[in-house]
């Protein structure tokens, strides 16, 4: 269920992508802190290390056999790409000290998962309400 549900999130995240205003852009939202004005090299460590809270919180809440599913790259029909998806709750969304949902989604190739098309962090800081941004730039994308 969560799979083509996620795969076509992501898919109309990154088309509708360009419409985001400058003023939606942000470099941190409690434990997230997204590459934006980043060089290259930090980036990528703020990528590293986000992927670690990730997959840790993961594994904490969810159990090890969970996050290996989740880990397990989904292939996109009639295309190259893959896509993993991992959520947990994290603290600090918002600034909410209650834990929130937090999900992140990565597009890569099939062959080569290090090359990686479109990363993508969606939060839930209340019921009924989610924001989803492109890691590396902390834009926030728009439907």
């Amino acid at each position: 269920m969560w799979r083509y549900g996620l795969i076509g999130l992501l898919q109309l995240i990154m088309v509708f992508a360009a419409s985001a205003q400058d003023s939606d852009v942000i470099s941190r939202d409690g434990p997230i802190i997204y590459g934006t004005g980043m060089s290259p090299e930090d980036s990528r460590e703020a990528w590293k290390h986000f992927w670690y809270v990730m997959t840790e919180a993961v594994s904490q809440q969810q159990g090890q056999e969970v996050l290996a599913l989740k880990l397990k790259p989904h292939h996109v029909p009639e295309t190259k790409e893959c896509t993993i998806a991992l959520d947990a709750n994290l603290t600090g969304i918002g600034e909410i000290s209650e834990p929130r949902k937090v999900m992140v989604m990565v597009v890569a190739d099939c062959d080569d998962m290090s090359s990686q098309f479109g990363r993508v962090v969606c939060t839930y800081p209340q019921v009924g309400l989610q924001f989803c941004r492109d890691f590396d730039t902390g834009r926030l994308l728009r439907d």
